[in-house]
């Protein structure tokens, strides 16, 4: 014979069962699941004095951590710059630069620059080794745009090969987001 406990329980089992599928099935389908975590606690029952059922609790967390599968699309306008003051004969160095110099994007994400020469007597590159082996090389006072996909996290050095030491920049690819939804049912 069942009692009235042990059928509570099942049915506080089931319905936790189902909001935890649904949960699942109804999330976006350009997202994945990286982690899930379900964390389900069942207070026993607790007789009063009639030997009857005064209570019956369950409560179920569902932690889950979603990450962005699909990639998005980053441009960047990236131009020659000089440091203003610096006397190259001087200093040894020349005073090119980027602007700006640190590009920064997540792990898949489709990468345009937009790489645009000011200068309008020496040219400039951009070159940046592996994964990418990227090298443009731009005349005075003209552009070029080329697209990549950011593959593996890190930081990647790129720069200008007639420049060094000063034209450098820095691309940072991130991790791919990810958002922390948590459900608590009672």
């Amino acid at each position: 014979m069942k009692t009235k406990s042990t059928e509570g329980i099942k049915l506080a089992i089931f319905i936790m069962t189902v909001v935890f599928i649904l949960s699942f099935i109804l999330s976006p389908l350009p997202m994945r699941i990286a982690n899930a975590q379900t964390t389900t606690t069942i207070a026993t029952p607790s007789p009063n004095q009639n030997n009857t059922i005064s209570s019956l609790a369950a409560t179920t967390t569902n932690t889950t951590n979603i990450t962005a599968s699909s990639s998005s699309n980053k441009a960047f306008y990236l131009f020659s710059a000089e440091h203003e003051g610096v006397n190259e004969t001087k200093l040894g160095i020349p005073p090119d630069t980027y602007s700006p110099d640190i590009l920064e994007v997540n792990t898949g994400d489709n990468v345009t620059v937009h790489f645009y020469n000011l200068d309008l007597s020496d040219r400039h590159t951009f070159t940046m080794g592996a994964p990418y082996n990227i090298d443009k090389d731009v005349l005075p006072g003209k552009n070029a745009t080329f697209t990549f996909t950011a593959g593996e996290e890190g930081i990647y050095r790129f720069y200008c090969k007639y420049h060094l030491p000063s034209m450098v920049g820095q691309l940072i690819v991130l991790p791919p987001p990810t958002v922390e939804a948590t459900h608590t049912i009672k």
